[in-house]
C-alpha cells in the first residue's frame, strides 16, 4: 500500500525533494522550475553551456522568491558521458535526485521534407532531420535512464516527466491546409510518448514513475510576439477555447506529476491543447 500524506493537499508538496529540470533557462522549463520551487523543492536548471548565464539567473530568482536552493548547471544532453557527470555533481551538489522535468529540445525546419537542402538552416535537409530526433528524442532518452539509473541507486524511487507535445498526435498547422513544417519535430516527439509508456513499464518496479506532458500551442513571447495578426489568429483559432495556452497554465500539471498527488499514473500523457486535437 502507498503512503499518502492524510491532506490531499499536502499530497502536492514537493519538500525536502531535488527536482532537476532541463531547457530550465526557457520558458516552459523555468515556469515548471517555479512551480516546483514553491511546492518546497530544491531546484536543479539544466541548459545548454552557452545558456549559463540565464540558467544561473533562473536559479537565482527561485532562490530568493522562494527560499529554497537552486543552482544551474551547463551540458549537452546528446552526450551520454557529459549527462552522467552532471547528475553525479548534482547527486553530489543535493544529495538525491527526486523528480526529472526531461524537457529540453528545438524545433523543426519550416521546410517541407520533399526539399534535399533545408534554406531555413542552410545544410542539408536530413542533417537537420538528424539533430532535431538527436535533441528531442535521444536527448530525452539519454537524461531518463540516467537519471532512473541513479534513483534506483538511491533507492527512493522518484519521477520523471517528459514533455512530449500535441505535435506527437496531429500535423502541425493542418488547420491552415498546408503543412508548413517537416517531419522531424513530431516524429521525435511520437517517439518520446512511447519511449515514455515503455519506460514506465521498466522501472515501475523501483517505485519511479515515468510520464509525459503535451502541450498544445503555448503562448512564448520569442516565438510569436511580431508574427502578423492573420498568423496569430491562426494559432489563437485552431482550437475549441479559441486561445493559445499560457506557460503558467501548465505549472499545474507539471507539479500533479512531480509529487505524489500521482501515486498511480505510469505511462501516462497529460495532453494540454485546448482541444484541438478533438476538431
Amino acid at each position: 500500500m502507498s503512503q499518502l500524506a492524510e491532506k490531499v493537499m499536502n499530497r502536492f508538496r514537493l519538500d525536502g525533494k531535488t527536482a532537476v529540470v532541463t531547457g530550465g533557462a526557457g520558458n516552459i522549463g523555468s515556469h515548471g522550475a517555479a512551480a516546483f520551487a514553491e511546492a518546497g523543492a530544491d531546484i536543479a536548471i539544466v541548459d545548454l553551456p552557452v545558456c549559463i548565464d540565464r540558467a544561473k539567473a533562473v536559479a537565482e530568482d527561485l532562490s530568493k522568491k522562494y527560499g529554497v536552493k537552486a543552482l544551474a548547471y551547463g551540458c549537452n544532453l546528446t552526450d551520454e558521458k557529459a549527462v552522467a557527470e552532471m547528475f553525479e555533481n548534482i547527486h553530489n551538489d543535493f544529495g538525491h535526485v527526486d523528480i526529472v522535468h526531461n524537457n529540453a529540445g528545438v524545433g523543426g525546419a519550416l521546410v517541407p521534407d520533399i526539399e534535399e537542402w533545408d534554406s531555413e538552416h542552410d545544410m542539408p535537409h536530413i542533417e537537420h532531420f538528424r539533430q532535431v530526433m538527436d535533441i528531442n528524442f535521444m536527448s530525452i532518452y539519454i537524461v531518463a535512464v540516467t537519471a532512473a539509473r541513479m534513483m534506483k541507486k538511491e533507492g527512493h524511487g522518484g519521477s520523471i516527466i517528459n514533455t512530449g507535445s500535441m505535435a506527437a498526435h496531429v500535423v502541425n498547422m493542418g488547420t491552415i491546409f498546408e503543412t508548413m513544417d517537416d517531419a522531424s519535430y513530431g516524429s521525435a516527439k511520437a517517439a518520446v510518448l512511447y519511449f515514455t509508456r515503455h519506460f514506465a513499464s521498466q522501472v515501475a518496479e523501483f517505485g519511479i514513475r515515468v510520464n509525459s506532458i503535451s502541450p498544445g500551442y503555448c503562448y512564448s513571447p520569442g516565438l510569436h510576439d511580431g508574427l502578423p495578426k492573420e498568423t496569430l489568429d491562426l494559432y489563437n483559432n485552431s482550437q475549441p477555447v479559441r486561445r493559445m495556452m499560457d506557460v503558467e497554465e501548465l505549472q499545474c500539471a507539471l507539479l500533479y506529476l512531480a509529487s505524489d498527488a500521482s501515486s498511480y499514473c505510469y505511462g501516462t500523457e497529460m495532453l494540454l491543447d485546448g482541444g484541438h486535437t478533438i476538431w
